[in-house]
């Protein structure tokens, strides 16, 4: 899998965690750098991204994080044609950071996955449930695991990989519509 770029959440994912373990193994990813990392701005941190989206030649898969999945959604809709995919993994709650949900509520124009926790301290399953019907992706019950990060014992975080794997199977096989278009169609189409 090329073109991925990791969007850390709240302190840049540190190293034991699993974004941090998947750079390792897989150098030639890229990973979201220069946010400012201990002040959770959705505007700031959208902005920047979505500049780094702009930049780019061809279109990339997002891996997202907590707060960094809250800004994968609000880049992408402002650089749609530069996503394929984005993989929401344990999305913080907007309403903790005192954000409306009217920022975020909406249907997400890409290939996308939400994986959730039953006990994530971040966000209750009901709101990860929620979210999952207004952004119209699929939810995926990762079960009682947590945050899905270091302190909750996702090192390696294989069952990630995996899911990764299966949702960039699923974007590269989507024909994406023109941006016009996108209020119209209703069933993808596949090539």
């Amino acid at each position: 899998m090329n073109k991925i770029l990791l969007v850390p959440g709240l302190h840049n994912s540190g190293p034991d965690h699993w974004q941090s373990r998947w750079h390792q193994h897989f150098p030639h990813w890229q990973r979201m750098v220069g946010l400012p990392w201990d002040k959770p701005d959705l505007t700031v941190w959208s902005a920047k991204l979505a500049s780094k989206l702009r930049s780019r030649r061809s279109r990339v898969h997002l891996v997202a994080h907590s707060f960094g999945a809250l800004t994968a959604i609000a880049a992408s809709r402002l650089q749609p044609e530069k996503v394929s995919s984005i993989l929401i993994v344990a999305p913080a709650d907007p309403a903790r950071f005192g954000i409306p949900d009217e920022l975020l509520v909406g249907f997400i124009k890409v290939s996308a996955q939400l994986i959730a926790s039953r006990n994530d301290p971040w966000m209750s399953f009901e709101r990860a449930e929620y979210w999952s019907r207004q952004w119209q992706v699929p939810l995926f019950d990762a079960g009682e695991v947590g945050h899905i990060n270091a302190q909750s014992g996702h090192g390696e975080w294989s069952q990630g990989l995996n899911l990764l794997g299966t949702l960039h199977r699923r974007a590269e096989m989507v024909v994406e519509p023109a941006p016009a278009e996108w209020g119209r169609q209703a069933a993808i189409s596949f090539r």
